[in-house]
């Protein structure tokens, strides 16, 4: 895992430090007895995985340094390949001190360091909740904290999908208008009045519901979560396993309430599957010595397997005991905006891999959490970046700066234009090109003009309506002014 985050390097694992040795020809005797490596590996060796290796500082100049890794293997580090550290040799290196390294080609290493940025990486089957892969850091050998099941972290703006999900199942549509302008609001007696603001600190006035999501914007997310109301915001949280007893504030629409990349990236699984409650599956089902099952997480079952023969022309019916927390037609238009995130939003860095993808970044204040969670039509990945001890990750960084990278890196290596295909459309969606930006039928004029999904009960005329005030909520207009 790599970030192009900024670090000072802490690379100096000194011999002298590490065994009590005093001078430079202990260093040298020690390094060529049989002591050396084992006290080595037992001390900083790290995952074959990750292939680095440790390697001690022989001789430094200007332009290049000598050393030797714990295989008596001599190597060279040029100029070009601390680069990163801003720093000159002398001042990053002494000799005698252990350092990693990872081989370039022939005898050229470049120089590694252990990262003070941490994170995790999970990986889910949307449709029956296995968890295919997960990784709770950089290394377990240095660290057994595991990011992905135990740090509970702020998941931001990864959290405002569930807040549009409860407005489309009341009543909102991709299309309603919100304003989206200053707020404030009292938190209570003796505190201080809340004024959220969007990232950049802009307003754009009235937006659709679908750009609200797609731009990430904080103040038309807060105005959503008034209408609706904080508890029933905490209560589908909750139905949705994300959080356990949040406080009801408002800034809970915005992600400040807790959680982790697991229980987040599990949730996100329910846009995919049809609005279904899944729960994270590590283990399959448990054997006993002779092959009896004692313990099976399977939740589906075949309906009528046992009437169907084997040359018979019957396809077997697949049904579950998932549990129904929105309507399948609410999933697929929250997969749709999270798709146009990806198209036109904070996600469009994936746009280059062409592939069917949908997502959320995430970004906490003062840029301290940063998370990613995306999907293709039977992947879902969740990646979450940050300090172990919570901090600043620096001023620029955000979700799609830090941990989206990490998303994109993997979709490279796992799908492709075959298992990415087209999301699965619910049944009673109609389909409407609008215009991107106001919400209305589309019309020649239209600059920008996109396919809109609508469940059938809508009122169409209502929604697409050239008459702007049907639209937009004359209760936030009264609030603003």
């Amino acid at each position: 895992m790599t970030t192009n985050i900024e670090q000072t390097p802490d690379i100096k694992l000194s011999i002298k430090q590490t065994f009590g040795i005093d001078s430079d020809m202990e260093v040298d005797a020690f390094s060529k007895s049989s002591e050396y490596v084992p006290e080595i590996d037992k001390n900083y060796k790290l995952e074959n995985s990750i292939n680095w290796e440790i390697a001690i500082v022989k001789e430094i100049d200007q332009f290049q340094t000598k050393i030797e890794t714990v295989d008596k293997l001599s190597g060279l580090i040029k100029y070009n390949e601390i680069s990163w550290t801003k720093k000159e040799f002398e001042d990053l290196l002494k000799v005698g001190d252990l350092i990693y390294v990872k081989k370039v080609k022939d005898n050229f290493y470049s120089l590694k360091q252990l990262p003070k940025i941490n994170g995790g990486i999970v990986v889910m089957d949307p449709y029956t909740g296995r968890v295919l892969a997960l990784s709770g850091g950089f290394s377990f050998k240095s660290s057994e904290f595991n990011r992905a099941t135990q740090a509970l972290r702020q998941p931001g703006s990864a959290f405002k999908p569930f807040v549009y999900a409860l407005a489309l199942e009341n009543k909102y549509t991709p299309s309603s208008l919100v304003l989206d302008a200053p707020l404030v609001l009292d938190q209570g007696v003796d505190l201080k009045k809340w004024k959220p603001e969007n990232y950049g600190k802009k307003f754009y006035g009235p937006s659709t519901l679908r750009t609200g999501i797609e731009k990430s914007r904080n103040l038309m997310t807060v105005r959503i979560a008034q209408e609706l109301g904080i508890d029933k915001i905490i209560n589908f949280s909750k139905k949705l396993n994300i959080y356990e007893n949040p406080d009801e504030l408002m800034s809970v629409s915005l992600g400040s309430a807790e959680t982790t990349l697991l229980k987040i990236t599990s949730a996100y699984c329910s846009f995919l599957n049809g609005g279904k409650l899944v729960n994270p599956i590590l283990i399959d089902r448990i054997q006993d010595s002779e092959g009896k099952t004692i313990f099976n997480n399977e939740k589906r079952y075949c309906e009528n397997c046992d009437l169907i023969s084997y040359d018979g022309t019957s396809n077997p019916i697949i049904n579950n005991k998932y549990q129904q927390i929105f309507s399948p037609q609410t999933a697929y238009q929250i997969t749709s905006m999270l798709k146009g995130v990806i198209e036109r939003g904070t996600g469009k860095g994936l746009r280059d891999l062409k592939l069917e993808l949908a997502g959320k970044t995430g970004t906490t204040n003062k840029n301290t959490d940063t998370w990613f969670i995306g999907f293709t039509s039977n992947l879902v990945v969740g990646v979450y970046i940050g300090y172990d001890n919570p901090g600043s990750l620096g001023k620029f960084e955000t979700g799609s700066k830090t941990a989206m990278p990490v998303f994109k890196e993997f979709i490279k290596k796992t799908a492709n234009t075959f298992n990415a295909r087209p999301f699965k459309v619910a049944d009673n969606i109609n389909m409407m090109v609008i215009d991107a930006k106001t919400g209305k039928k589309a019309n020649p004029k239209t600059k920008l003009a996109i396919i809109e999904s609508f469940k059938k009960n809508d009122n169409k005329l209502d929604n697409i309506s050239n008459n702007f005030d049907s639209r937009l909520n004359t209760t936030n207009i009264l609030k603003f002014y």
